[in-house]
Protein backbone atom coordinates (compact mmCIF):
# COMPACT_ATOMS: atom_id res chain seq x y z
CA UNK A 1 0.00 0.00 0.00
CA UNK A 2 2.79 2.44 0.89
CA UNK A 3 4.64 1.68 -2.34
CA UNK A 4 1.47 2.29 -4.35
CA UNK A 5 1.00 5.65 -2.64
CA UNK A 6 4.66 6.40 -3.32
CA UNK A 7 4.02 5.73 -7.02
CA UNK A 8 1.03 8.07 -6.97
CA UNK A 9 3.14 10.83 -5.44
CA UNK A 10 5.87 10.23 -8.03
CA UNK A 11 3.32 10.64 -10.83
CA UNK A 12 1.55 13.65 -9.33
CA UNK A 13 4.44 15.66 -7.87
CA UNK A 14 6.50 14.67 -10.17
CA UNK A 15 9.53 13.52 -8.24
CA UNK A 16 11.90 10.62 -7.66
CA UNK A 17 11.05 7.58 -5.58
CA UNK A 18 13.23 8.85 -2.73
CA UNK A 19 11.57 12.28 -2.79
CA UNK A 20 8.13 10.66 -2.82
CA UNK A 21 9.10 8.61 0.24
CA UNK A 22 10.36 11.74 1.99
CA UNK A 23 7.13 13.54 1.17
CA UNK A 24 4.96 10.74 2.57
CA UNK A 25 7.07 10.57 5.72
CA UNK A 26 6.90 14.37 6.03
CA UNK A 27 3.09 14.30 5.83
CA UNK A 28 2.98 11.49 8.37
CA UNK A 29 5.29 13.16 10.86
CA UNK A 30 3.97 16.71 10.59
CA UNK A 31 0.37 15.56 10.65
CA UNK A 32 0.97 13.01 13.41
CA UNK A 33 -0.71 10.42 11.19
CA UNK A 34 0.60 6.89 10.71
CA UNK A 35 2.33 6.43 7.38
CA UNK A 36 0.07 3.52 6.44
CA UNK A 37 -2.98 5.74 7.08
CA UNK A 38 -1.59 8.48 4.83
CA UNK A 39 -0.96 5.86 2.12
CA UNK A 40 -4.43 4.34 2.51
CA UNK A 41 -6.08 7.76 2.28
CA UNK A 42 -4.18 8.53 -0.92
CA UNK A 43 -5.16 5.22 -2.47
CA UNK A 44 -8.89 5.61 -1.82
CA UNK A 45 -8.86 8.88 -3.75
CA UNK A 46 -8.68 6.69 -6.86
CA UNK A 47 -12.22 5.60 -5.96
CA UNK A 48 -13.64 9.14 -6.03
CA UNK A 49 -13.15 9.74 -2.33
CA UNK A 50 -11.67 12.96 -1.07
CA UNK A 51 -8.52 13.16 0.96
CA UNK A 52 -9.21 13.99 4.63
CA UNK A 53 -8.55 17.65 5.40
CA UNK A 54 -5.62 17.08 7.81
CA UNK A 55 -3.83 15.00 5.16
CA UNK A 56 -4.67 17.51 2.42
CA UNK A 57 -3.22 20.32 4.52
CA UNK A 58 -0.02 18.46 5.37
CA UNK A 59 0.39 17.27 1.79
CA UNK A 60 0.17 20.87 0.51
CA UNK A 61 2.76 21.95 3.07
CA UNK A 62 5.06 19.03 2.25
CA UNK A 63 4.82 19.80 -1.48
CA UNK A 64 5.73 23.44 -0.83
CA UNK A 65 8.75 22.32 1.21
CA UNK A 66 9.73 19.87 -1.54
CA UNK A 67 9.59 22.53 -4.24
CA UNK A 68 11.37 25.09 -2.05
CA UNK A 69 14.20 22.60 -1.48
CA UNK A 70 14.48 22.09 -5.25
CA UNK A 71 15.10 25.81 -5.72
CA UNK A 72 17.99 25.90 -3.26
Amino acid sequence: MIDQARGMVMALAPCSSDRAWDLLVDVSQHGNIKLRDVAAALLVTTRDRTLPEPIQRELRRALRRLHAADRI
